[in-house]
């Protein structure tokens, strides 16, 4: 699928906390873990930009420090998000950029609920 050209000044709203997976109030977003949801902004073969909510302290099912073999860059936009093997919080404006290999996680979100902007792509071989 190509980009699309996609704007909007305010992020959409998520599903409201407790809100069950299949439900269909929930869309555009779309459960990827209990807690922890997915607005697809583009996608083009391996590569995709997706905004990820994480419920307030929902936590990622992982419970091992995850690797994969994509970068990915994240940048935090509310709440926070706890890296629990770093015990480290990061929160408003933080920024990674992780290469393939890298270790990082698993997550909790603070109180407020973590939403963030994911972008992955391939490594250009």
């Amino acid at each position: 699928m190509p980009y699309t050209q996609k704007e909007f000044s305010t992020p959409p709203p998520h599903p409201p906390a407790g809100t069950p997976a299949d439900s269909p109030t929930a869309k555009p977003w779309y459960s990827i873990a209990p807690g922890v949801w997915e607005y697809l902004l583009n996608e083009s073969g391996e590569r995709k930009a997706v905004l990820q909510w994480y419920e307030p302290n929902a936590a990622s099912t992982q419970t091992e420090p995850i690797t994969h073999t994509y970068i990915e860059e994240v940048c935090i936009l509310r709440g926070g998000l706890e890296d629990v093997s770093l015990a480290e919080t990061w929160t408003i404006g933080c920024y990674a950029y992780r290469k393939p290999g890298m270790k990082h996680g698993p997550y909790r979100a603070t109180g407020e609920g973590c939403l963030q902007f994911v972008k992955v792509e391939p490594v250009d071989k």
